[in-house]
């Protein structure tokens, strides 16, 4: 997975409190008993958590979330009101995240970051295991959360160390940006929790865009370096230059080593921007993105078999390297055929069977993630006036499958309010298989705020 804008982060002090609330409920004789980490109850925390969440502090119990780290997830929530404290919490019968817990040998390759017996049950036991850490080498552990700025309901998990022996050096601490560091700098076992809002957007330029970048920068001509790029390049670097990445990013894919910094567009090329935009685009014509418009593009049978292949392997990429158009009618085809056969060839929301109207919408839009692009539970068949609600977003669909209208964008258009009307309120029909992933339906409704 590609690294991905950051929009908060969270550190907190792994001291004594965070260690029995991540050890575990096992130990006895009136000892651990959290199944949370506790948070601030100041109101600008609160004001800031509920804005990322999109929801009202005041007016919110809870917010179910995700955690997430590399190839394993785990079920939680942000509790606002509570007994306690406003806390970040996990099922008590699965216990704290395993990315957040102890292990006896851990390494760059397991979840876990922190070195101990998980397994005591009595509290002195327990307890030692604490105090065992910086003999271990570990130093001073952190525990982080990471949310991106299009997972709206998603925390990246992942613990670091500070000052660590060289047998853990793979979770130093300095592998995070400088302004991470910084907040964990400000914490301590009496004030164990920072955070920070980010700025960050745009996209994060690969190796062959930075060296395409390079040539321009030096060259005199650079009509023939754009002329002399390939078609993939050619293409991420307009993608790179309408949107170049600024902030901070995270790979969740990648453990201990997922930060990026992208470097400002060097000064020669953001003063011409809008001059390289123009001999780009005039070089490499755009490829259609929108699914409708898709699906009327020529098709290579050959193509379209082969893509057909991958989806039976479950291989769902179509590299920008080779997305022509005409790859994009043929990708589009054999995604269609999956998805549509998925529904039964019925629209899921209004019912609508009559093919000519029948669309397979993308949830996460095409231009947005070329490793899903044939993913079947990344498509819903919908026909054509609901496909264009969906969108432009006049239509949302919630982790549930309820479909939700966005009447502040209807308007006053009480023919578009009596088409979409229906509509509000309902389940998505399910398929026979492939069901929408919420993963990619809080990605879609992350998007439509993005771009308001």
């Amino acid at each position: 997975m590609a690294a991905q804008p950051v929009e908060w982060v969270l550190v907190v002090y792994y001291g004594p409190a965070a260690h029995q609330a991540t050890y575990g409920r096992k130990v006895g004789r009136g000892g651990y008993s959290k199944d949370y980490i506790q948070l601030s109850r100041t109101k600008k925390f609160l004001d800031e958590v509920a804005n990322l969440f999109s929801v009202t502090a005041s007016a919110t119990a809870s917010v179910p979330l995700t955690y997430q780290w590399p190839a394993a997830t785990t079920s939680g929530a942000f509790v606002f009101k509570s007994a306690d404290r406003p806390h970040l919490k996990w099922e008590t019968s699965s216990g704290a995240p395993q990315v957040w817990k102890m292990t006896l040998a851990p390494s760059d390759a397991t979840p876990e970051t922190i070195p101990g017996d998980p397994s005591h049950s009595e509290f002195a036991d327990a307890e030692n295991e604490f105090e065992l850490l910086a003999r271990r080498g570990a130093g001073q552990p952190y525990l982080m959360a990471i949310k991106l700025r299009d997972e709206p309901r998603t925390l990246h998990l992942r613990a670091y160390l500070k000052n660590p022996s060289e047998s853990y050096a793979w979770a130093d601490l300095g592998l995070v940006p400088q302004e991470v560091q910084t907040l964990a700098a400000k914490t301590s076992q009496r004030s164990a929790l920072e955070w920070l809002l980010f700025q960050s957007g745009g996209t994060v330029p690969s190796s062959r865009v930075e060296n395409a970048l390079s040539q321009l920068v030096a060259s005199k001509d650079r009509t023939a370096v754009i002329d002399a790029l390939d078609v993939a390049t050619g293409r991420a670097l307009t993608n790179y230059l309408r949107r170049p990445g600024h902030g901070l990013f995270f790979d969740p894919s990648r453990n201990h080593d997922a930060w990026l910094q992208p470097t400002p567009l060097p000064r020669q090329v953001s003063a011409s921007v809008d001059d390289f935009l123009q001999a780009l685009e005039a070089r490499f014509p755009a490829v259609a993105q929108g699914d409708a418009a898709a699906e009327t593009l020529e098709a290579d049978p050959d193509e379209v078999e082969a893509f057909r292949e991958q989806i039976e392997h479950k291989s769902y990429e179509v590299a920008d390297s080779t997305a022509t158009i005409k790859t994009r009618g043929s990708a589009q085809k054999a995604f269609a055929g999956s998805v549509k056969a998925n529904y039964e060839y019925r629209c899921a929301i209004t019912g609508v069977v009559t093919k000519d109207f029948l669309v397979a919408a993308h949830i996460v839009p095409w231009s947005e993630d070329q490793s899903i692009r044939l993913d079947p539970s990344n498509g819903i068949c919908l026909s054509l006036i609901v496909d264009r609600a969906f969108e432009k977003g006049y239509l949302q669909i919630e982790d549930d499958l309820t479909i939700r209208i966005d009447w502040s964008r209807v308007g006053d258009d009480q023919a578009l309010r009596s088409q979409l009307e229906p509509c509000d309120g309902q389940k998505l029909s399910a398929p026979a298989k492939e069901a929408p992933q919420p993963e990619y339906l809080q990605r879609r409704r992350a998007l439509v705020t993005r771009t308001d």
